[in-house]
């Protein structure tokens, strides 16, 4: 991909390289009436002269657009970088949402399981305000604040939701935008019944290159549902990898694919 993105760039250069060297004979031939008597009598340009003035544009024009390509890079990453601030402040609030209002209704339950919940909870929530600050983090760092996020919802839910990390996954290398394993884990909790007499089962597995959750589907009715934190992975990795989030839809299970990010 790199290698095709410098060649349209070389043939950008040469492309305007050849009109400005146009456009430089044709002025020449308009504004200058002893050329256009010499070009009446016969074809008036050395070649060597010639390939000297296409020379001579092809290295201003590379110039200018090493500027232009280097000034539009340095605000593309600029805008992608305030983007990626503002998708990962979104789930900071979410986050916070969705937990307190559990913490609310084990109060009024079982005190002594809110308290708990809330010890574990601020662990979880430290972790997650120290992480959120980076685009990426290690897949390890992930799986940590995954699992302490599950000890959550084992709290809350019981065997009513239960989820299987490959050895894969728990072995394996690489990055991944922070929070976004715990957001696929939480987005099939959202959609879907968990009961004892339907647990909601969800496989966290990986084929090296790629982590999938999938999960048993049994729908629920989510009022007002906005799909924030579906389209929040997506756009965190468009803006930090070409590759693409994969979505499955079937009949009887659901499963996201997101990319491992391997640095170079």
């Amino acid at each position: 991909m790199k290698k095709k993105r410098v060649f349209h760039r070389i043939l950008i250069v040469a492309g305007i390289s050849l009109m400005s060297w146009l456009l430089y004979y044709l002025v020449w031939f308009l504004f200058d009436p002893d050329l256009r008597m010499e070009f009446y009598k016969g074809w008036p340009f050395h070649p060597l002269e010639m390939l000297l003035d296409y020379a001579v544009c092809c290295f201003v024009t590379f110039m200018a657009t090493i500027y232009y390509l280097r000034s539009y890079d340095r605000a593309e990453r600029e805008r992608d970088r305030y983007k990626l601030l503002a998708l990962e402040n979104q789930i900071n609030p979410h986050f916070v949402f969705n937990n307190f209002s559990t913490l609310a209704e084990l109060i009024e339950v079982d005190p002594q399981k809110a308290s708990k919940y809330l010890m574990n909870l601020s662990n979880v929530y430290r972790y997650a305000l120290s992480h959120l600050e980076h685009d990426k983090v290690s897949l390890q760092d992930e799986l940590t604040y995954l699992r302490q996020y599950l000890q959550l919802l084992s709290e809350r839910f019981g065997d009513t939701i239960r989820v299987d990390i490959s050895p894969e996954v728990a072995d394996g290398q690489g990055s991944v935008p922070p929070a976004v394993l715990q957001m696929m884990v939480e987005n099939a909790i959202k959609h879907n019944e968990h009961t004892t007499a339907h647990p909601l089962t969800m496989d966290i597995s990986s084929d090296g290159k790629n982590i999938t959750v999938r999960n048993n589907k049994r729908l629920v009715s989510v009022p007002e549902s906005t799909q924030i934190g579906i389209h929040n992975i997506e756009e965190r990795y468009r803006l930090l990898t070409r590759q693409k989030v994969r979505i499955e839809d079937g009949i009887d299970s659901y499963a996201i694919t997101v990319p491992v990010i391997v640095e170079n």
